[in-house]
């Protein structure tokens, strides 16, 4: 459990994914975040990092096991 704001890179690093993939989800808005209105920067709140770790438990609605479930 996380009990700060965690950056970009820190999330990455937490849940075992590249810089990139955060970067994706964070730029098509499919995972919580705040930014600062003055810098811009884009901060993960333990909140939002709870979202995310519930977002992660859902199945996928695509690929080879979804299709075989149908």
């Amino acid at each position: 459990m996380v009990d700060r704001h965690l950056t970009q890179k820190e999330l990455a690093v937490y849940l075992g994914v590249s810089d990139r993939f955060v970067e994706d989800r964070v730029q098509r808005r499919d995972w919580p975040f705040t930014r600062h209105p003055e810098s811009r920067l884009v901060r993960f709140s333990p909140a939002d990092i709870r979202q995310i770790e519930e977002i992660a438990q859902q199945p996928a609605l695509n690929g080879p096991l979804a299709r075989s479930a149908a």
